[in-house]
């Protein structure tokens, strides 16, 4: 009896065991919009006063926590390929509340009185040609005209809405085997909750945070953003296409750094955003068919590929797509307006502080690509012996995390990291690697220059270009050194930064002409040891050089060719910001006016950007305005004012008369002509052809002799080699001629005494 019972009690527990977790299924409130509680992406309830609240678990993974493989308690990447979508629905893939069961304040905004009721009208669904995508709409309280400026209103209410869709995967993760090649399109889905963003690709610790905005770092980082007014099928007419790169030195940045919420809502343009792999994981080249480099930049073309597929279903023009972005992506989108494989999908390019032309967007130097990887490779502690085992170390040796957090200083030029200039390089035949064709390994044809000097672009082909006054301030800011010294210069600092510069660009043939030359330049001869002016002289010395030279040649090179080209220069600040006087008007300064940031809610921008609406001027308001809705102008007309903004208007760019907009408030602006244009030949026109710069020589990590560093010495050792052969050659021709000769001479002595002896015939012999 009692073996019975307790059989009874272990078969009644199983039981229980069994059904509690059906149980708990049925009866669970998987209505996030009723149900009153904010629950997990796996259900678990999140009560009000917790950290969890305003983010979401799955599968024990947390939203916000600080990736670092160090430590034990980290689970892995927040969103893996098999939390973010799957292959096919049906009762055991349920839907899963998301982040949209709670609220997510970054992604939201800040919650009011009637969200509850903006709740029932929420999520959105699109077909692409990859599967259904589910977004979600946000709603805006604010409104960037001034009739709406919010003390005009006597309660806050709606004022348009955006319909969201976050991290869209447009390529495989580029992880294991797939990691230093280029990216490959995604396979096919049956639902994406597009509901949150994706990760950011690998990149150095001080560049991430909570309080940097970007929480979530993983190498599986291929996601793009859609910001579109409307999704609805009684669209009249489809919108333009805004898309959005973001910059960072090829190093760092994220695409949840750019809400596109307000350009989409008010001002009727579809907004993009991408990520994009950043550093070694992104430009590591070899120089052949190991690693032949620009993986960045293919990501940025696959993005572009897909949006130009598929954002018709989003109500978005697929052939007036607009390129735009600051620093590293301004140069990208020169890159890709000139690029064989995406020029056809350019129809219009907005350069924020970049240019293709400057000496930082692009390596000409396979060398100096080479050497850098050498470098890199010993750095992290694998075989520099050949590149096979670089790259071999570098895939499977190293994580992610190691490759993103590593910082590297380059020996030559501006930036470790950058697009390579790949024409020359070997690669991999036809279906030799996972069905690559060699085809797929180039970017390149020939440098941008060369490219745009023979028009191949789009016919209808627009640019806009920008540059701040104190572009470079920023680069002062950011030095440890001269923080610890208050930012100050003397004459001494400067001639030393001179030199640096000098000699990081390698000008071998005459270096002290060329910083005679650069100091006669920058320096302010009426107050040459004022501390203060000279600190603005590097400013300058540097913004010249990086940006405003660059710029300069490359609107040049497309008012020749009749290429509609409108220009400004950025000379007022973000007053809000409070920033000191020598770094006012810094680089990307633009960044959170194109973002709608005085109109926003602070919630969605990281901490260090998070404003409070009362510290945003009305100057800020209207800065904002007139960015944003001359962005959208010429996005979808060719021109930023087709009619005043505030009474400002851009005019177009004629040779030998550079007319821009020159921008200190929407009071005082006006359009002037030929900006700084001594400074930008000097940079452009003077150095590269008056004083000549040798091709770099690299310090090389361990030297081979077969391995030549660079074109004299290959030039050498070939003439050598050759020379050599032909010796060798001639030497052996002697040989066999003297030798002939010998039995030639042989030859012809036997016959002579042949001939000269009596004959004797066989009769006489018998």
């Amino acid at each position: 009896m009692d073996t019975y019972v307790s059989l009874s009690y272990k078969k009644l527990f199983k039981l229980l065991l069994i059904l509690c977790p059906i149980i708990a299924v049925h009866t669970q409130n998987n209505d996030p919009y009723n149900g009153g509680r904010s629950y997990g992406r796996d259900g678990v309830f999140v009560p009000a006063g917790a950290p969890e609240r305003h983010t979401y678990v799955y599968k024990n993974r947390m939203y916000g926590y600080q990736p670092s493989y160090l430590d034990p308690i980290y689970m892995g990447p927040t969103r893996a390929p098999e939390d973010r979508y799957r292959p096919e629905d049906g009762p055991r893939y349920p839907n899963l509340p998301g982040i949209l069961g709670g609220w997510r304040e970054d992604l939201q905004g800040r919650q009011r009185a009637d969200s509850k009721r903006l709740e029932i009208d929420r999520d959105v669904f699109v077909n692409t040609h990859y599967g259904q995508v589910q977004g979600f709409k946000v709603y805006l309280y604010d409104h960037p005209e001034a009739r709406h400026r919010p003390w005009n209103l006597p309660v806050e209410r709606v004022t348009g809405h955006a319909n969201v869709f976050l991290g869209i995967p447009y390529a495989e993760p580029p992880t294991k085997q797939k990691r230093f090649k280029p990216p490959r399109p995604p396979a096919r889905w049956e639902l994406v909750q597009a509901v949150d963003w994706g990760p950011a690709c690998p990149q150095p610790a001080n560049y991430t945070g909570a309080t940097k905005g970007i929480r979530d770092v993983d190498e599986d980082c291929l996601y793009l953003n859609i910001f579109t007014p409307s999704v609805e099928s009684n669209v009249a007419k489809l919108y333009p296409v805004m898309f959005y790169i973001h910059g960072g030195d090829y190093i760092h940045g994220a695409s949840n750094l750019f809400p596109g919420h307000m350009l989409a809502a008010f001002h009727n343009v579809v907004v993009v955003s991408i990520n994009y792999r950043l550093g070694a994981l992104g430009f590591l080249s070899t120089g052949d068919e190991n690693s032949p480099g620009n993986y960045g930049i293919f990501d940025q073309a696959a993005a572009l590929q897909w949006v130009y597929e598929n954002i018709k279903a989003f109500k978005g023009d697929p052939e007036a797509i607009t390129l735009f972005g600051p620093g590293a992506g301004a140069a990208s989108a020169g890159l890709l307006m000139v690029a064989p494989r995406t020029r056809h999908m350019v129809s219009k390019v907005i350069a924020q502080s970049g240019s293709a032309l400057a000496d930082w967007a692009l390596i000409v130097d396979k060398y100096r690509a080479q050497n850098t990887s050498r470098v890199y490779a010993e750095k992290m502690g694998c075989s520099i012996e050949s590149s096979y085992t670089i790259v071999q170390c570098l895939t499977w040796g190293r994580s992610s995390y190691d490759l993103g957090n590593s910082n590297l200083q380059p020996q030559v030029g501006m930036l470790p990291w950058a697009p390579v200039l790949d024409q020359n390089f070997t690669v991999l035949r036809d279906n030799y690697d996972d069905n690559y064709r060699a085809s797929d390994w180039h970017f390149f044809t020939e440098t941008p220059e060369e490219s745009i000097k023979q028009k191949k672009y789009r016919k209808d082909i627009a640019y806009m270009a920008g540059v701040t006054m104190q572009e470079a301030s920023n680069i002062l800011f950011n030095n440890d050194t001269l923080a610890r010294g208050g930012y100050l210069f003397n004459a001494d600092m400067f001639d030393q930064k001179i030199w640096e510069l000098v000699l990081r660009y390698n000008y071998t043939l005459n270096p002290y002409g060329v910083y005679e030359a650069i100091k006669y330049m920058y320096t302010y001869w009426p107050d040459p040891t004022n501390v203060t002016l000279i600190r603005e002289q590097y400013v300058n010395l540097l913004s010249d050089f990086l940006y405003v030279a660059p710029s300069d040649k490359m609107a040049k090179l497309l008012v020749e060719r009749k290429v509609p080209v409108f220009l400004y220069v950025l000379n007022t600040t973000i007053e809000a910001l409070n920033l000191e006087q020598w770094r006012r008007v810094p680089h990307d300064i633009e960044h959170l006016w194109l973002t709608g940031a005085p109109f926003m809610d602070k919630e969605f921008f990281p901490d260090k950007w998070k404003i409070n609406r009362e510290s945003w001027t009305d100057n800020d308001r209207n800065m904002s305005l007139f960015f944003m809705k001359s962005y959208a102008n010429f996005a979808t007309y060719g021109n930023p004012t087709p009619a005043q903004i505030l009474g400002l208007h851009f005019e177009e760019a004629k040779l030998g008369y550079l007319k821009y907009l020159n921008i200190n408030t929407t009071y005082n602006s006006s359009v002037l002509f030929n900006y700084r244009q001594t400074e930008s030949a000097f940079w452009s026109q003077y150095l590269p052809t008056v004083i000549g710069r040798l091709v770099p020589t690299y310090p090389p990590v361990t030297e081979y002799w077969w391995e030549p560093k660079q074109p004299l010495q290959i030039a050498f050792w070939s003439m050598s080699t050759a020379c050599l052969l032909l010796i060798v050659l001639s030497v052996v021709c002697c040989m066999l001629w003297r030798n002939a000769k010998s039995k030639l001479r042989a030859a012809r002595k036997y016959t002579a005494e042949m001939e000269s002896s009596p004959i004797t015939t066989i009769a006489e012999i018998s």
